[in-house]
């Protein structure tokens, strides 16, 4: 039992460690791809992630370079990441490039021309563009040319609150494609992440085996009902389902595996497992209470606090919603229940409250002084006080052992025989009162 117990926190120590680097790894290769779109949305497309020194195109080049902008446009689909929303192929405007070109005979007289691009048509580029065109016909393009604009639609969404200032919300993730072609010798290709795949998919598989192996033998060895088996090995439980999920977010990863992506769901599988695992490990430091007194604390506390906070919620709410309703029109930090909500709290751990003060007119901060002595100087102090009880029950449980020993009815018959012979020896008048009392304390107690 206890090589097994051994064997299992190894496995687990590796499975976390494995999933840990593979995180930091993946993010290293889309950190490059993943910042400034704020102010720099244009590398979004041209799949630069450094700016490049001013230098002098080649004309082959310069086909390939809008070529290679109107690829990472319509690859946006497969690699688009977070909340960076994109249309499926088919949904995708498609780009248009406007071409501004002088007459030969006339180089003063401008003429242009638009042109709708699609994926894969050559024929829609103008002649002199076309990867198949000839030399001659390219430099004939070129020495026409004024100008050219290769236009493609960009939207987004904002969201705006108008409260006495307007304020502008923009969320948008950057994420680059990475052609074939522009990838160094050096670079991760993202198919070389799928025997890493295999190898954490066939490790969380042997633990969850492992696991669930032992979850049942406690089964059967417990006791028949689910209930309690679930109650008593919550721990064992919680494994098991976040091995289920580790297993179904590198199975996705795998299914991904062509492209070096953290779509939405296998992002959020993958939080959940990797967070779920370094939990889980919590349990093997239980051989040591010094070293699992974190969990002790959390086991013995929580609960109290949660039923205490529970108690504290309608008061909480009646405060946002006063907030809300009273200051929301005028004063941003009230402008909605979650915003209300945020500030509230916020205000509860010693956070904005100058400018919360500030931004609120005199019965505003009224309203704000008996939220914060209600909050900050009696709830929170009540929850302080709780985890603290829990602490030093766990660090020090021999100091707040309580007995456990019960007094039997042969005991206390004992006892009263004891009382009435030494009160019949000192004070005889007091038989029957006192009879009467170890009577009534007797029916209290048994």
């Amino acid at each position: 039992m206890q090589m097994s117990w051994i064997f299992r926190a190894v496995v687990h120590t590796l499975l976390v460690v494995g999933m840990t680097y593979h995180a930091v790894d993946v993010d290293s290769h889309l950190l490059p791809y993943s910042r400034n779109l704020y102010n720099e949305l244009w590398r979004l497309l041209n799949g630069d992630d450094q700016d490049q020194p001013l230098n002098l195109f080649t004309i082959r080049r310069g086909v390939d370079h809008v070529h290679l902008v109107l690829a990472n446009y319509f690859s946006l689909p497969d690699v688009a990441l977070g909340k960076l929303h994109v249309a499926p192929f088919a949904g995708i405007p498609l780009p248009y490039l406007t071409v501004v070109f002088s007459s030969p005979s006339d180089p003063d007289h401008e003429s242009s021309r638009t042109y709708i691009l699609d994926k894969g048509n050559e024929q829609a580029w103008p002649e002199g563009l076309r990867p198949s065109a000839s030399s001659s016909v390219t430099r004939e393009f070129f020495d026409t040319l004024k100008h050219m604009t290769l236009a493609m639609e960009v939207q987004f969404k904002y969201n705006f609150s108008t409260q006495g200032q307007i304020q502008l919300h923009m969320a948008v993730t950057r994420q680059l494609p990475t052609p074939p072609s522009r990838l160094s010798t050096t670079a991760r290709s993202p198919t070389d992440y799928i025997w890493r795949y295999v190898g954490l998919i066939v490790l969380s598989g042997g633990y969850l085996i492992l696991e669930t192996w032992a979850f049942l033998g406690n089964v059967v060895n417990d006791t028949p009902s689910w209930r309690v088996v679930l109650v008593q090995n919550l721990s064992g439980a919680f494994v098991v389902v976040t091995n289920v999920i580790t297993i179904a977010c590198f199975l996705h990863a795998w299914s991904e595996a062509p492209v070096l992506v953290y779509v939405e769901p296998l992002s959020w599988t993958y939080a959940v497992a990797s967070m779920g695992q370094w939990l889980s490990l919590l349990r093997f430091l239980s051989f040591n209470p010094r070293t699992y007194i974190l969990g002790l604390t959390l086991k013995r506390g929580a609960p109290q606090v949660v039923e205490f906070l529970i108690g504290v919620c309608p008061l909480f709410v009646g405060y946002v919603l006063f907030g809300t309703i009273m200051f929301g029109a005028t004063v941003p930090r009230f402008a909605g229940m979650a915003a209300t909500a945020t500030t509230l709290f916020a205000l509860a751990n010693g956070d904005e409250i100058r400018d919360t003060f500030v931004s609120l007119p005199w019965h505003g901060q009224l309203y704000l002084y008996s939220y914060i002595v209600i909050f900050a100087y009696v709830v929170l102090m009540v929850c302080i006080g709780i985890m603290e009880d829990a602490f030093f029950t766990s660090a020090f449980p021999s100091l707040w052992k309580q007995s456990t020993a019960t007094l039997t009815e042969d005991q206390w018959r004992h006892v009263v025989e004891l009382i009435h012979d030494r009160t019949k020896a000192s004070h005889p008048d007091m038989v029957a009162c006192q009879t009467d009392i170890l009577t009534h304390v007797e029916r209290q107690l048994f």
